[in-house]
């Protein structure tokens, strides 16, 4: 297990709930352990997202 914390842009739409951000790192392969909006801007809301990176080998 490696838990890694990234930094992931999603779409902007005017009013985010917790199911839209979700949905939009699980399009991205994640499925977080936490997340948090850090930044908004016109077009993107940055996710700082914490999730468990598995290493297929």
């Amino acid at each position: 297990m490696q838990i890694v914390s990234e930094i992931i842009n999603i779409p902007n739409v005017a009013s985010p709930t917790v199911e839209y951000v979700e949905q939009e790192l699980k399009k991205k392969g994640v499925c977080p352990l936490r997340w948090a909006i850090v930044k908004i801007s016109k077009d993107f809301f940055t996710i700082n997202c914490a999730y468990d990176k598995i290493k297929l080998d």
